[in-house]
């Protein structure tokens, strides 16, 4: 998923270049329309898996498409929260970098540039979240998660080109009241809590409100200060779902979720050059530098508050056989910043570096919606979207440099000879202020030709607009004598038309045995290199277009309790969007990279094959490489004989072609499964287990065998008792069972260079990274 400039991205990004130019959804009862999106059922052994990923109510078994869904009940069991956190329950969804970029199948990338949106499209009840979708809302109160895999921009648009995290929330019941709690308790300060309510408001309408708070378990410690990093969380939904006669639904929806992310450190270091300063500041401060280590020691705080919010209506008619949807929607997220040090030591070398960030979206979507079984079924709509955003990205600091000439000489200390010293810190830093506009208009169908009962031919198109314009200024903050990053203005805008499509095929073998194959041509839309402005930087960042192939065969067993498919995919994206060093401007953009290539195996298992058990396995084998001339900045370390090239004095760059993508695992395997018994009378006894194995990822796209994550397995586990009408549970729970340290990831340390370290690396700690043990309770009435 494409990422907006944050306040870690761009120092990660301003430093390197000083360094280089100075030293499972079971069993729900399917509504006739598709607004009326129910909550599993808790333990039905007869039903069919039903998912919307074609914008309609289907079995599992009949959508050709990869995909993995995650139920409601899984999302609480295993402790999932936030998004990023689905990574350990599905195989093909990974980060792709730094600070939550999502990948799907290897496909995603991160982005200094504000115009840019993501590769992996989230939406919520209906509601594509765009740009604001790198802060999505909490997961709570979910009826189930579908991770679409592969292209899937003929539904879902110009931000799924590598496919969609598709959300349901519960919907309201106006069949019963009810009250729902959850709370969890663990180690390393670590809660949750959850309530939800359903009220009836009469025989046709219904109102439920959810709400949800959050800790994170505490990680990354300041010694500094004494302090940990703590993620909370705050989110609240409300939902009113009315039928004011058989034929028309209305879903009215509104969210606002708040996360306050601060004290401890941004990252920490785990390897660093013995005898640099930035060792012996650390060393001073009492931080074992190491490959497991979680402790900092910085000055300057560390401090994000991020808000977003929203609010939909969507409306579905029933027009004889023929269903029209309409879908408002707008989106807001605003993020602020109380502290920002990045330097890793207490020191200011840059201890300021915030990127405040408002955005304000409104979508409208038209929908019409055939019946099955028809010769040809179809969806057709309409989609319009418009956004704006203003955001600041603020640097300041003492950077080191070479200052014995020029107007800065004088203000450095004198050498003990006479001569102003060689290397000296002086203030720099810059305010660059971004605002940017993005359009687009699109008309998009999908039709199955029913040729025979067990024969369909498949059809998919949209086509569209995007119009995308972004204007940046800067200036120097006062004292400063240089600013890290350019204050060029940059003002650009593209304006592009498109056509994505999809064909393909599917094939009933038996009743229970389903064959497809298809080819995708997909769309990501342009944007502007709109935070460097020097040079001869192109501003235009060119559409991306995947063309994927997939070929899959899905089986129903156990009165289609139990799903499993398998498919193979082959997927080459030309004009792939990077951030990459461009040698001929010497400087890092956000650009186009020739070429990639993802091909490889997925395999799904998901549900119910008998009464009190519960599986959902998935495996991914992904060979995703960069193609030939892509050019990226050396690693810190890399030598000739490993590929770096010297192309220009103090210039080197590796030709990335053939190297594994950044956060794509070789292979990934994800486990959940569950086992419930009656112990004695009302009293249910149920023992589960999870797990989540990564093969090794690189975060590198140069060849860096320091900057990488080994390969590892994550086991968590739950034990319990509970009614077997689930109306009181309480159990016992770890996450990260056997206590294995596994980064989130790993990059080279930023500002290190300018503490005369060449050879540094830092990562982050996830809340996965150390073993959380606990006890949740749970009420329903």
């Amino acid at each position: 998923m494409m990422m907006k400039v944050s306040h870690r991205l761009g120092i990660l990004a301003a430093s390197t270049i000083l360094a280089n130019a100075s030293v499972p959804a079971f069993a729900q009862s399917a509504s006739p329309t598709p607004g009326d999106q129910t909550a599993p059922v808790a333990d039905d052994a007869t039903a069919d898996i039903i998912v919307t990923a074609n914008k309609r109510e289907e079995r599992l078994h009949d959508v050709p498409i990869s995909i993995s869904v995650i139920g409601g009940d899984q999302i609480t069991k295993q402790n999932i929260n936030e998004v990023t956190d689905l990574v350990r329950s599905t195989p093909a969804l990974n980060s792709a970098g730094p600070f939550g970029a999502l990948s799907i199948r290897g496909v995603g990338s991160i982005s200094f540039a504000r115009s840019a949106e993501g590769s992996v499209g989230v939406v919520v009840d209906g509601v594509a979240l765009a740009n604001t979708s790198t802060n999505p809302p909490q997961l709570f109160d979910i009826a189930r998660v579908e991770v679409l895999e592969g292209p899937q921009g003929t539904l879902f648009g110009r931000n799924s080109s590598a496919g969609v995290v598709n959300i349901t929330t519960v919907a309201p019941d106006p069949n019963k009241w009810e009250v729902i709690g959850h709370a969890d308790i663990a180690t390393r300060n670590n809660y949750i809590g959850r309530a939800v309510i359903n009220v009836p408001v009469a025989g046709n309408a219904a109102l439920r409100i959810a709400g949800s708070y959050s800790q994170a378990p505490e990680n990354q410690y300041n010694r500094y200060d004494g302090s940990y990093f703590r993620n909370i969380g705050k989110s609240v939904r409300g939902r009113f779902k009315w039928d004011p006669i058989d034929a028309l639904t209305i879903n009215l929806g509104a969210d606002y979720s708040q996360f306050d992310r601060r004290g401890g450190t941004p990252w920490t270091v785990y390897q660093s050059t013995p005898g640099s300063l930035l060792s012996q500041r650390l060393a001073a401060c009492g931080v074992v530098v190491g490959p497991k280590n979680q402790q900092g020691c910085i000055d300057g705080g560390n401090a994000t508050t991020t808000r977003s919010y929203g609010f939909s209506g969507q409306v579905d008619a029933q027009i004889g056989g023929l269903t029209l949807t309409s879908i408002s929607a707008y989106r807001a997220f605003k993020s602020t910043f109380g502290g920002t040090d990045v330097d890793s030591v207490p020191i200011n070398r840059l201890n300021i570096n915030e990127s405040p960030t408002s955005v304000r979206n409104f979508s409208q979507e038209f929908r019409l919606t055939s019946p099955t079984d028809g010769l040809i079924d179809y969806v057709v709509g309409l989609y319009y979207f418009d956004s704006k955003l203003d955001g600041t990205n603020t640097q300041r600091g003492n950077i080191l440099g070479d200052f014995t000439s020029g107007p800065a000489a004088a203000l450095c200390p004198l050498a003990p000879f006479g001569p102003p010293a060689i290397l000296c810190a002086l203030p720099v830093g810059q305010v660059q202020t971004t605002s940017a506009t993005t359009t687009s208009y699109a008309a998009f169908g999908n039709a199955t030709l029913n040729i025979s009962p067990s024969f369909r031919l498949l059809f998919g198109a949209r086509y569209g607009r995007e119009d995308v314009d972004a204007r940046t200024t800067g200036v120097l903050v006062p004292g400063a004598l240089t600013g890290v990053l350019s204050i060029a203005p940059i003002s650009a805008g593209i304006h592009d038309t498109y056509f994505s499509y999809r064909v393909g095929a599917q094939f009933d073998v038996t009743r229970n045995v389903m064959l497809y194959g298809t080819y995708t041509r997909g769309y990501k839309g342009p944007s502007i290199n709109d935070q460097t402005g020097t040079g001869n930087i192109p501003k235009i960042v060119q559409p991306e277009i995947p063309h994927a192939g997939e070929i899959g065969i899905k089986a129903n067993a156990f009165d289609g309790r139990l799903t499993a498919s398998i498919a193979g995919f082959y997927n080459r994206i030309d004009n792939f969007q990077a951030q990459f060093f461009d040698p001929t401007a010497g400087a890092f953009i956000f650009g186009n990279a020739p070429k990639l290539t993802t091909k490889g195996v997925s395999f799904n298992l998901t549900g119910r094959p008998t009464r009190g058990l519960t599986l959902n396995l998935g495996a991914l084998y992904n060979d995703a490489r960069y193609g030939a001339g892509y050019l990226v900045a050396c690693a810190q370390g890399q030598t000739a004989a490993q590929g770096c090239m010297t192309i220009a004095p103090g210039v080197t760059v590796d030709d990335a072609g053939g190297n594994r993508l950044t956060g794509a695992p070789e292979w990934k395997v994800t486990a959940f499964g569950e086992y419930a018994a009656t112990l004695t009378g009302n009293i249910q006894g149920f023992v589960q287990a999870d797990m989540a194995y990564t093969s090794r990822i690189n975060f590198d796209a140069a060849y860096s065998p320091q900057n990488t994550n080994a390969p590892a397995a994550i086991f968590g586990g739950r034990i319990g008792v509970r009614t077997a009408d689930e109306r009181f549970g309480i159990s016992v729970f770890a996450r990260n069972l056997f206590d294995v340290y596994r980064p989130v990831v790993r990059f080279a340390t930023p500002v290190a260079r300018q503490q005369l370290d060449p050879l540094s690396f830092s990562q982050i700690s996830g809340p996965e990274s150390r073993r959380t043990v606990g006890v949740s309770l749970d009420v329903k009435f």
